[in-house]
């Protein structure tokens, strides 16, 4: 019998706050880095695809403020998970970028919304390259500003 990923692992990987201060700030860092290596280790078990597949549903499940989006997409990044090689990563970054309520429609309002926008970007030029849509010597003309199927699972997945 095949093991099972253990759905609950996600409630403890994603609850990582990346906006406490002083302190407390520093808990969850050294937090996130011992996470980091528990979500490294689902993956060489579990497999890019059965991970990613996963994390997604958490996002769709769970992840219902623009403030856990950011703390998600972050946590996202630093697990590796813009490293996972999947089938089809558009629905997963039209719903991220729904949740952090950025818009393709016009540049980044604030200093916030840039950061937030910057990785997003690097998640989803890496997921697009591992997922083999773009090549890795052109991802400099991959822009999610007008990428018609990035535009499409926004508009599907909110």
């Amino acid at each position: 019998m095949q093991k099972q990923y253990d759905k609950t692992m996600n409630d403890k990987l994603f609850n990582v706050d990346r906006f406490k201060e002083g302190n407390e700030y520093e808990r969850e860092l050294e937090k996130a880095h011992e996470l980091s290596i528990e979500a490294k280790s689902l993956i060489l078990e579990f497999g890019d695809q059965v991970v990613f597949d996963n994390w997604f549903d958490y996002l769709k499940e769970s992840v219902h403020s623009r403030i856990k989006a950011w703390n998600f997409m972050i946590s996202f990044f630093d697990y590796d998970g813009h490293c996972l090689k999947v089938s089809d990563p558009y629905p997963f970054l039209g719903l991220l970028l729904n949740r952090l309520e950025l818009s393709l429609d016009s540049d980044p309002a604030s200093k916030d919304e840039e950061m937030m926008f910057e990785t997003f970007d690097s998640i989803y030029i890496e997921l697009l390259i591992n997922a083999g849509i773009v090549k890795r010597d052109e991802y400099f003309d991959a822009n999610p500003y007008t990428d018609e199927k990035l535009k499409i699972a926004a508009e599907k997945n909110k």
